[in-house]
C-alpha cells in the first residue's frame, strides 16, 4: 500500500497528491510516469510524475478529474492509501 502524505486542490478539477513510494522515488527520472490503482476494483490510471524527493521517498502527481476513476481518486484524503502505484514507466526526457 502507498500512503497519501498530501492532497490538495490546486484549481477547479485539478488536484495535487504526494505519495510515499520509496522504490519509485529512488529510481524515477523526469518524463516518466506511474500507473495508479486505488483498490482492487479500481481502474488503472496512468499519471505523469510531476516531482519526486529521494530523501523523503515521495512522488508528486497532479491529476485533472475527468472521469469517475479520477473523481473517486481525488476523494481520498491524507492518510488514505493507494493499492498500486507502479513505476517508473516510460522513457525519461533528455
Amino acid at each position: 500500500m502507498y500512503p497519501i502524505l498530501e492532497a490538495k486542490k490546486l484549481a477547479d478539477k485539478i488536484y495535487l497528491m504526494v505519495v510515499k513510494a520509496p522504490r519509485i522515488s529512488a529510481n524515477c527520472k523526469p518524463g516518466e510516469f506511474v500507473i495508479v490503482k486505488m483498490d482492487e476494483k479500481g481502474e488503472r490510471i496512468p499519471l505523469t510524475i510531476c516531482d519526486y524527493d529521494r530523501e523523503k521517498e515521495t512522488v508528486t502527481i497532479v491529476v485533472q478529474t475527468i472521469g469517475a476513476g479520477t473523481r473517486r481518486m481525488m476523494s481520498l484524503n491524507v492518510g488514505d492509501e493507494l493499492e498500486d502505484f507502479v513505476g517508473p514507466l516510460g522513457c525519461a526526457s533528455e
